[in-house]
C-alpha cells in the first residue's frame, strides 16, 4: 500500500516527525513516508524513493519552520501547489539573530529566506490552502483532508433527502455536488477538497434548500402567473 501522507520539509536534526506527526498518523491508522535521514546520508537514490513517495501520497505535509532554511522546500511546495496537489502546510518565519547548525544568520540572509515564506503564504491564499503556524495543526489538517477524500460518498450516503440522490463528480482539487431525481437535475455545487465533513454536509443542505426553492418558484403564482419562475432568461 503506498503512503497516504508524505512528511516533507525541515529535516536534519529536527524531531517534529517522531515527536508530533508520526504518533498522530499512527493513532489514526494512516500510512506515511518519512524521508528524514541522518546528516550526510542523503543520496540521489534516496531522492528517487522520495519522488515516488510524493507521487503516490494522497496528502503532502510540509513543515518550513525556524529550524530550516527551507529553500528547496519552498520550491517543492510552489511546484505541487501549481499541480493542484493536496497540501498541509506549517510555515514559520526565521527570527532575527537566528542560528542554524551552529551558523549565525545575518539579517539580509534572514530577510531573503523569509521572503520565500511570504511568497508561499500568498500563493496558498490564492489556492484556498490554509497555512498553519503549529505543526500539530497541520498534521491534524492532513488527517482531516485524507478522511474527507475517502469518506465523501459515505458522508453523503448518511444524508436523507427523500426522493432525491446526491451525485458527485471528482476533479484534481475539488468535487461538484448535484442533486438528482428520476426527472430532474439541480445545479452543481463546488466543494473544495480542503472542505471538512461539516462543510460537505452544509453544502448538501444548501443544495437541498435551493432545490426546494426552485420547486416553490415553479408552483407559486399571482393571478395565474409564475412571477418568480427560475426559468426566466436573464435578458
Amino acid at each position: 500500500m503506498p503512503p497516504q501522507v508524505f512528511l516533507g520539509g525541515a529535516a536534519g536534526q529536527t524531531t517534529w516527525r517522531r515527536d508530533i506527526a508520526i504518533p498522530a498518523l499512527e493513532a489514526a491508522g494512516i500510512k506515511y513516508f518519512d524521508p528524514q535521514l541522518p546528516l550526510g546520508a542523503w543520496t540521489t537514490a534516496e531522492e528517487q524513493k522520495e519522488m515516488q513517495a510524493k507521487d503516490e501520497a494522497a496528502i503532502l505535509l510540509f513543515v518550513i519552520n525556524h529550524e530550516t532554511r527551507g529553500v528547496a522546500t519552498v520550491a517543492e511546495v510552489a511546484y505541487y501547489m501549481g499541480l493542484g496537489r493536496q497540501l498541509a502546510l506549517a510555515i514559520n518565519d526565521i527570527p532575527g539573530n537566528a542560528t542554524l547548525y551552529n551558523h549565525p544568520l545575518n539579517q539580509p540572509e534572514i530577510d531573503d529566506l523569509n521572503r520565500g515564506r511570504v511568497f508561499l503564504r500568498t500563493m496558498a491564499r490564492r489556492h484556498n490552502i490554509p497555512v498553519f503556524t503549529e505543526i500539530r495543526q497541520a498534521v491534524h489538517h492532513a488527517i482531516q483532508l485524507l478522511t474527507t477524500q475517502h469518506d465523501i460518498h459515505a458522508i453523503l450516503a448518511d444524508i436523507d433527502f427523500p426522493g432525491c440522490a446526491f451525485h458527485v463528480e471528482e476533479f484534481p482539487a475539488s468535487y461538484l455536488l448535484q442533486i438528482r431525481n428520476h426527472q430532474f437535475e439541480g445545479r452543481k455545487w463546488h466543494i473544495d477538497k480542503n472542505a471538512t465533513r461539516a462543510n460537505i454536509v452544509r453544502t448538501a443542505l444548501k443544495a437541498a434548500l435551493t432545490w426546494h426553492e426552485h420547486e416553490t418558484r415553479e408552483l407559486f403564482t399571482y393571478k395565474g402567473k409564475r412571477i418568480g419562475s427560475p426559468h426566466f432568461e436573464i435578458d
